[in-house]
């Protein structure tokens, strides 16, 4: 193998040992006690949090190499790994029902009284507005600025480079503000962490799409909300309708027809 392949098993395997809890340097036992379910749920976990279908592949492979080798070293008696298979999924997206249920759920959170959890819930709020009806990447996301809002006598807009921009819904816009002004920051990241500075992780977004899975029985994923902005775009009468329905449902403002702020 190349030492580029090499360097992205490694990576895998200690990603697998480190999430399961068994560290770096894991003793005999806690590798023998590996199970194919384990496995499994690992590579399903990761899949979940928006890593590409090769990605998933190679650390499958990594941890088939991986267990093989412990056979051959006569770490282990069998290879859990033997009989995990990795497919492509189909094309997700989420149905209009699913996408009210996850503007619902955001919205009442943010009537739970608690400050640092209204600031919380705005924020999640505008980043799955974003990400399901703009198409916004999660990357994207993180590296935010308050330079990145462009203002004109007509529109308000999100510019992300000369060939990327996206104009915002007067109501998306408000509540932009009224996160921005609850927050009380001076940084020029848009998106912060809970009680930080620090620009919002990437991670923090997977936990906060976790929540919603738990909470509502979904398969939300930064790949789902990509294929459904996707599919909505294809379909500007179910778009136009849904982000009216959701930028209304507990909102003091009324939406109107323009689309720009």
């Amino acid at each position: 193998m190349s030492q580029r392949t090499i360097n992205a098993y490694a990576s895998d395997i200690c990603g697998f040992l480190q999430v399961t809890g068994r560290g770096t340097m894991p003793d005999v036992g806690s590798l023998v006690a590996v199970h194919t379910k384990d496995l499994e749920d690992y590579l399903q976990g990761l899949a979940r949090s928006g890593l590409n279908y090769a990605s998933v592949r190679r650390a499958s492979c990594a941890l088939k190499n991986f267990f093989l080798f412990l056979l051959d070293q006569g770490v282990v008696s069998g290879n859990p790994a033997a009989l995990v298979s990795v497919r492509p999924t189909k094309q997700s997206r989420h149905s209009p029902d699913q996408i009210l249920s996850i503007f619902s759920y955001l919205a009442r959170r943010q009537s739970s009284g608690e400050d640092a959890d209204i600031v919380r819930y705005q924020r999640d709020e505008l980043i799955l507005l974003l990400m399901t009806f703009y198409g916004v990447p999660q990357y994207r996301l993180c590296q935010l600025k308050l330079s990145a809002i462009e203002a004109t006598r007509k529109s308000v807009s999100l510019v992300f480079s000369t060939k990327s921009t996206i104009q915002l819904h007067l109501t998306v816009l408000r509540k932009l503000r009224n996160y921005l002004e609850r927050r009380k920051s001076n940084s020029e990241f848009i998106f912060l962490e809970s009680f930080s500075e620090e620009p919002i992780h990437r991670r923090t977004i997977r936990h906060a799409l976790n929540e919603l899975n738990a909470a509502l029985h979904l398969n939300c994923t930064p790949n789902s909300l990509r294929d459904t902005c996707t599919y909505l775009q294809q379909h500007p009468e179910i778009r136009e309708a849904l982000i009216s329905q959701v930028l209304t449902h507990g909102s003091m403002h009324e939406f109107g027809g323009s689309t720009n702020a």
